[in-house]
């Protein structure tokens, strides 16, 4: 393997020397409480509803993780993650585990069993294939050695048994599970397939595999060679008319035609890995292409449009502000740009998640904030914010069920580096929920009427 090719090692070495300039920042005597209030609390607006602390110091628990399932069926989403960092002067082998929405007790965890794999890099909840009628998990690590090569392992797991479902590396290829998406059903067996990223090597690959056993089905590659292709996947409704859903990918190290490392991202046909779309970055030092996201329709055809951020990874000064374009997917609109934002502060990586877990508050650095935008017009409705330095709050976000089923807006957010009880880096994941404040007595909105009129 080629360590300069990895991209688990170029994100190492950011993280090192991130590491090394927050030291100065490094004290923490105990949980910090949340900004955000309890929802214990009355009130409306966002509120806290549960938190879940990582593994020990340094672990980084909520790299990347997907929207809460019911694993244990009592009919309430439950949270899993992964913290794919053991620790200091430690075999980075990782943890992943799965806890009760419902009480946050944990359910079920595993340590990594293959030396500096990164397991728990990714943790994504599927629906059942196990045939327990429950959700099963799908756990990566990038990083695993199998038979003497180091190409990368996605695990399935019941969190119910604990078992394997399903073990699969690729015969070629770096990273696998670098990232994860759900495909939709793309073959017809009625269980979910998976879009996974192997951005490691040469090139990069992505791959779409079996959700029930792990096989591959199809493998996409760039049209020419593409530094980091893989690096980011998303599902995207059916774009090009054969009923299946299409894929973006994101590759941040891709150069253009001048071979400056500018970043692109393109959207692919899932049946035969056609392109239908590429869009570049500008400036090598934004990432562009490091995240790709689908967002709901804009540009009004009835399908999701495509965020692609650049969020400045690359710029060790932390001289520019990161940036998110939301283009669109319709093929006869030439992939135009819908909406372009740009981040507050130089520096924060605005848009890492399409947020900014970078983002200085006053002299705390690195605490985090999560912008709220509304989908129709692109106005800024609100944030929030880490609760203190060197949290980077908003590393990853995923949408959620309400945890109580009331239908409400709710978040799933990680601190990556979040201080638990003095020790540095442990990290946390928060559920978050948006509280609405009641109607009024005696209004009403259109299409409703009160029942003493008749």
């Amino acid at each position: 393997m080629n360590p300069a090719a990895s991209p688990a090692s170029r994100c190492r070495r950011r993280r090192l020397a991130a590491l090394a300039a927050a030291l100065s920042f490094f004290f923490a005597p105990e949980l910090a409480r949340s900004a955000t209030p309890s929802c214990t609390e009355p009130g409306v607006g966002w509120c806290l509803a549960r938190r879940i602390a990582g593994f020990g110091p340094q672990t980084e628990l909520g790299f990347r993780f997907g929207e809460p399932l019911d694993v244990d069926g009592d009919g309430r989403p439950d949270l899993a993650a992964g913290a794919r960092f053991t620790g200091a002067d430690q075999l980075q082998n990782g943890t992943a585990a799965v806890w009760s929405g419902a009480t946050g007790k944990p359910i079920r965890a595993w340590e990594g069993t293959w030396a500096d794999g990164l397991f728990g890099h990714w943790v994504l909840p599927v629906p059942d294939i196990s045939g327990d009628g429950l959700a099963d998990l799908v756990i990566a690590a990038p990083h695993a050695p199998v038979d003497g090569r180091q190409p990368g392992l996605l695990v399935a797991r019941s969190p119910q048994t604990g078992r394997d479902l399903w073990q699969r590396a690729p015969d070629v290829g770096q990273n696998f599970g670098w990232d994860l998406a759900l495909a939709g059903d793309q073959n017809g067996d009625r269980h979910p397939d998976l879009f996974v990223g192997a951005p490691g090597g040469e090139t990069g690959e992505v791959y779409l595999l079996n959700g029930a056993d792990g096989t591959v089905l199809r493998t996409y590659h760039p049209p020419a060679p593409a530094d980091s292709f893989g690096w980011y996947v998303a599902r995207l409704d059916d774009v090009d008319g054969d009923g299946l859903p299409d894929l973006a990918v994101g590759a941040p190290f891709a150069a253009n035609g001048a071979g400056e490392h500018v970043g692109a991202a393109w959207m692919l046909s899932s049946a035969d890995g056609k392109v239908l779309h590429k869009w570049e970055g500008v400036d090598a030092r934004g990432g562009f292409g490091g995240v790709v996201a689908a967002v709901p329709d804009i540009d009004g055809d009835h399908k999701q449009d495509l965020a692609i951020a650049a969020p400045g990874t690359e710029d060790q000064a932390r001289s520019i502000p990161g940036q998110v374009r939301i283009v669109s997917t319709a093929t006869a609109a030439d992939g135009k740009d819908l909406r372009h934002w740009v981040g507050t502060q130089p520096g924060e990586l605005y848009g890492r998640m399409v947020v900014a877990p970078w983002y200085r508050r006053g002299a705390a650095d690195r605490v985090g904030r999560v912008e709220l935008r509304s989908g129709r017009t692109g106005a800024v409705l609100g944030e929030l914010v880490g609760d203190e330095l060197d949290c980077w709050f908003g590393w990853h976000v995923r949408p959620a069920p309400d945890p109580e089923g009331h239908g409400r807006p709710a978040l799933l957010i990680s601190s990556l580096r979040h201080p638990v009880d003095g020790k540095l880096g442990v990290g946390v994941l928060d559920l978050y929920v948006l509280r609405r404040a009641p109607s009024p007595q005696g209004t009403m909105t259109r299409g409703a009427r009160r029942s003493d009129i008749k």
